[in-house]
Order: structure tokens, then sequence, then C-alpha cells
């Protein structure tokens, strides 16, 4: 949970693996396309077997071809493009047998074990498991962009994600010391444009120390060059991204601390006049930085996929948030993968204020 580049890297995998097979290499023979009769159970709805022995990794058989047909009728094909129904379980199949289990709520461990085979064999989830619920009680709604977003170099339609109702986004500028996101300068205008508002954000990383002033520097050279300022009709604080390492382990960032992470805070606030936006959540600060109160005053973009709450939870010393990313499984038809939602603590009047509108 709250694991944006993760998770994000997930939405891509199985696009992309689709993109390069091709589509003759993902037809779905066998598979039942016609939903089962009223009162009639779905077992076998694809025709390869009825038995649900655990698969993982390395299996292969008529078993895996029926986990890969239903993950095709149960994941919604405009943003997941169907598998091979090769009786194959590669890397392509555990990564959307991940991305499955993330949007059904259960251990994404890329298994496919007694609770999967149960959320796949549940005909009234079919195409809705990637659909998550919005919160109740927020008016203005907003997604994270980054090149996870194009695949196979795929273009948003910003001004049907507009007229969607989507208000604003963070689009990702730029990595730690050495990456700056393909789709940022082209993104984050084309969004303006279209009527949003814009923040280009961050993704700290902390492999040596300190390196928080010199990836403020990369952050603050790539976003000048876009035409952002920070001070424009739509733009809205840059953000910060905290959380922990993207290469899966679930590690804190190894030399990350309060002190780094305030330079690049400080260093980003001097060069654009305004104090950053820092997404992360409770659990990271509590991990990773000691529960620090040492940013209690900045705004707060929450990552919290739990659709038990009604606001996500608050790190020590906060006592509001000014963003929820709710889910990292949203779609719109504007955009030709899952992506990361958000919702905003406010009205439209006040996203149009942080926004210089």
């Amino acid at each position: 949970m709250g694991r944006r580049e993760l998770r994000e890297a997930l939405a891509l995998t199985g696009a992309v693996i689709a993109l390069m097979l091709g589509s003759s290499s993902t037809t779905t023979a066998g598979a039942t396309e016609r939903p089962a009769p009223e009162g009639v159970a779905e077992v076998a709805a694809c025709g390869y077997s009825d038995a649900r022995p655990t698969l993982r990794r390395g299996a292969s058989g008529v078993d895996v071809k029926e986990a890969q047909c239903r993950l095709n009728l149960t994941m919604e094909p405009g943003h997941y493009p169907p598998l091979a129904v090769d009786g194959d379980f590669g890397g392509g199949t555990e990564n959307r047998v991940v991305q499955f289990q993330l949007c059904a709520g259960l251990g994404a461990d890329g298994v496919v074990g007694p609770n999967t085979w149960a959320a796949l064999d549940d005909w009234s989830g079919r195409g809705t498991f990637c659909e998550p619920p919005r919160p109740a009680g927020y008016a203005v709604d907003g997604v994270d962009t980054s090149v996870y977003q194009h695949p196979g170099g795929a273009a948003i339609d910003w001004n049907d994600l507009r007229a969607d109702g989507v208000e604003f986004v963070t689009v990702k500028a730029t990595r730690g010391l050495n990456v700056t996101d393909p789709y940022l300068a082209t993104d984050l205008e084309a969004a303006r444009k279209a009527g949003l508002a814009v923040a280009p954000y961050h993704f700290y990383t902390a492999a040596t120390a300190p390196t928080g002033p010199a990836q403020a520097d990369r952050f603050i050279a790539a976003v000048r060059a876009t035409g952002y300022t920070g001070h424009r009709p739509g733009d809205l604080p840059p953000v910060l991204d905290l959380e922990r390492m993207d290469d899966g382990s679930g590690r804190c960032p190894v030399y990350g601390s309060v002190a780094d992470v305030t330079a690049w805070l400080d260093r980003v606030e001097a060069a654009f006049g305004r104090k950053a936006v820092i997404y992360t959540q409770k659990s990271f600060l509590d991990d990773c930085m000691g529960s620090t109160t040492a940013f209690a005053g900045y705004g707060l973009q929450l990552a919290d996929y739990r659709q038990s709450i009604s606001q996500p939870a608050l790190p020590a010393g906060s006592t509001s948030w000014l963003m929820w990313q709710y889910t990292a499984s949203a779609l719109y038809d504007a955009i030709k993968a899952p992506v990361n939602a958000d919702v905003f603590n406010g009205t439209q009047t006040d996203l149009d204020r942080l926004a210089n509108r």
C-alpha cells in the first residue's frame, strides 16, 4: 500500500508484454464470451479446467490456462490487454495475478491460491475488481501520472479526462539523481492546457548520502524546462514523493533522513517560492523517519488504499491532509492503463486558490 512506483510498474508490465506479443498471441480460444445464464453457477467458464490447484510462477498446463482466461475475463480489457492463454505461468502472468490481487484486496504475492481462485470464480465480479469505489464526501478528483500511464506510447486524452470530472494531476518529473520521466514536458503542459491544475513530483531516493540538495537541483532544472514556475494559472505546488524503496524490497531508503529530506524541501521552496506538498503515508514516516513531526506544517498527499476508512491515517503532528490517493487501479477511458486516483480535501474554489486561479 502506498508503493506508487511499484504499483505503477506492475500496471504497465502486463500491458507491455501483451503489446510485444501482438494480437495473434493474445487470443482467448476456448473462452466463453457470453455470461452464464441467470441462476447457473459459473464453474468452468473458460472450459479448460474446474480444478483449483495452487499455481505459481513456473507452473504449466490446463489449470494455468483456466487462470489466465479468467484473469482476461475479470480484468477490464481496455486497460489490461489480454494475456496469452498458453498455459505457461511466466512473469507476465505473475504480474497480472499481482495486479488482480491488488484490485481484489488480496495479499499480493503473485500466487493463485484458494482466495485468488475464489475471486476469479466470482462471476459477479467480472470487470469490476479493478474499479475501486471512490471515497464519499469529497467533490474534487485527481490522478497521478507517469510513463506507466502510456503503455506502448499511448497518449493520454487530457480533454476527455477533464470532461470525465478530473480536476487536478500530479505528473512525475524526476526520480533520484538520474531519471527524468519522458512524458514530463508533454503531460504537464497538455494537462494544464486542458484546464487541469498541475503539480510535478519528484521520487526521493537515498542510495548514497547526502543527496537531497542534488536531487532538488535536478528536479528544479527539469520542471523549469517545461515552463513550470509554480505561479502560472493552474500551477499547484511541487510534490515530493517519500516512500519505501522501489525495488520491491519494502525497505526504507538506505540513507534517507529527515535532514536530507528537509534540504530538498528547502531548496525547492527557495527556487519556486512555494512550500512543497509531501506524498507519503503514516507508516513510512513512522518506520523510516522515526515518527518525525518535522513535516507537520506541509500539505500532505497521503496514500491509503483501505476501503473501510473515511479519510487517510494522519502522520504524527499533522492535523489535516490535502489529497488522498485512495487507489492505484482507477480506470478512465482517456488513459490506457490503470492510474493512481486521488480526492481533494476541499472545494473546487479551494483547489483553484491553491492553483493560482
